[in-house]
């Protein structure tokens, strides 16, 4: 049986993938859409996506969970998330939306903080 804390551990370990893929192939944006199947997540380099599906469905509300509480969603449609991807703070704005009745989110890619000396 896995812990609630377990299922957190493993929500965050599985976005950090998803993100550090996005990064390391030059991604612009990340889009998480609810469908049959379970999570569709499309990465999007410009107007090309490449897309497939977590079907994981715990472990997908544990995701949109996690991001909802790091983009402080709760209240408004659009936040920042703040996160280590490819060993560098980035900005990531998170902007949920509506698609056929349900809430999915993009999450833009903002480019890498420079380190204050």
């Amino acid at each position: 049986m896995t812990t609630n804390h377990g299922r957190k551990d493993a929500a965050r370990e599985k976005l950090q993938q998803i993100l550090e893929e996005a990064a390391e192939g030059g991604a612009d944006s990340i889009e998480l859409e609810y469908a049959p199947e379970g999570l569709e997540i499309s990465t999007l380099v410009g107007s090309t996506g490449i897309g497939n599906v977590l079907d994981d469905r715990m472990l997908a509300r544990e995701i949109i969970g996690l991001i909802i509480d790091r983009a402080k969603l709760e209240n408004k449609s659009r936040g920042v998330m703040n996160w280590i991807l490819v060993g560098k703070p980035r900005n990531i704005i998170v902007e949920e939306y509506d698609s056929f009745g349900e809430s999915a989110f993009r999450l833009i890619l903002g480019k890498p903080r420079r380190k204050h000396r």
